[in-house]
């Protein structure tokens, strides 16, 4: 199974050239620009392997944590601590939207600049004295963790600086088909739960980087938590199953979707499963527990990897059921916009 990085590009921070001679940039100064932000968005068809919505990011009310660092001459200053960028408007997710902070910040025309955005937007979420973020995660949050991180030497360049979003969870769903063609096999599905996984994590990543690429997002930047039982799902008494359809092959939209989860990447143990019901042809329904620490032997999936997305196909037959197991990365187009400005 091949896994590649996947990246989504979301957001590019300008950086305007600043001539001012002073150190005090917490406060506007004559002379000297404020920060200012343009945006880019990935744009590509949908596709159903994949939960791509731009709208994830690019929605009123959205917001997001920025933080951001100066150093000159071994003297750190923090520019952005927990800052929230609000989106306020978006006419088109794939062309415009307006976005704002406050109060404003303002550049130097000299030194080292760092900076980290996390979407969504924390409300506690600190910088530590090492330059990590220690970002705790639920799974049963249901929220795309995305993490950027750029750097930016004043004296050398002020042009935008790109800061590209990436997933730092797994996003992972269950689908269910039958391989019979007649409706004479009419399968429904009664309940569904996913047993023994993260159901928490904390994400740690460090901020003040020259180069982000060297620590790229990885399983060992995801310390896992509790384990347990989530996703519970069943039929009301007496009726509410969901129908089973027979899919055409290798495409995800002919199956009874269950998902998608955002997950906590993190090694699989043992007891890892999907519990499910199901009935046929209206009969007493029948529970099976399926591992999924194990698939059938196929490497590389007792592991969620962080940026990578697994579709689980379990197709029934008479004599049972068959899993697949497929990964995919999340599309890397980018489009840049046109700017947005962040204003205090």
């Amino acid at each position: 199974m091949k896994l590649r990085s996947i990246v989504i590009s979301a957001l590019i921070l300008t950086a305007l050239l600043c001539g001012c001679g002073t150190d005090d940039f917490m406060r506007p100064i004559e002379g000297c620009a404020p920060v200012s932000f343009s945006a880019g968005l990935v744009t590509h068809t949908t596709k159903a392997l994949k939960p791509d919505d731009p709208t994830i990011l690019f929605t009123v009310g959205n917001k997001a944590s920025l933080f951001g660092s100066r150093i000159k001459d071994d003297d750190t200053k923090r520019i952005f601590s927990n800052r929230e960028l609000r989106c306020d408007a978006v006419s088109d997710p794939l062309i415009n939207s307006e976005w704002n902070y406050s109060p404003l910040e303002y550049w130097q025309d000299d030194g080292d600049y760092y900076f980290t955005a996390v979407f969504p937007y924390y409300q506690v979420l600190q910088m530590d004295d090492a330059f990590y973020l220690n970002i705790p995660y639920q799974t049963g949050s249901n929220q795309d963790l995305m993490v950027a991180r750029a750097y930016r030497d004043a004296t050398i360049s002020t042009d935008p600086v790109n800061l590209e979003f990436k997933h730092a969870t797994s996003a992972v769903r269950f689908l269910f088909g039958k391989a019979s063609t007649s409706d004479s096999d009419r399968y429904e599905l009664t309940s569904f739960r996913l047993e023994n996984l993260a159901a928490a994590g904390t994400f740690k990543i460090q901020t003040r980087l020259t180069n982000p690429a060297v620590d790229p997002i990885s399983l060992s930047h995801w310390t896992p938590g509790t384990i347990a039982n989530i996703a519970s799902w069943s039929a009301e008494t007496g009726g509410g199953g969901k129908n089973i359809p027979h899919p055409a092959a290798s495409d995800p939209d002919g199956y009874l979707p269950m998902g998608w989860y955002y997950m906590v990447p993190h090694r699989l143990n043992a007891g890892a499963a999907v519990r499910f019901s199901l009935t046929y042809n209206g009969g007493d329904p029948v529970e099976t527990v399926l591992n999924i620490s194990d698939c059938d032997g196929v490497p590389g999936v007792d592991t969620w990897i962080p940026n990578c997305v697994y579709n689980y196909y379990i197709t029934l037959t008479q004599s049972g059921l068959d899993v697949t197991v497929r990964a995919v990365p999340w599309d890397e187009v980018t489009v840049i916009t046109e700017d947005i400005n962040f204003e205090g």
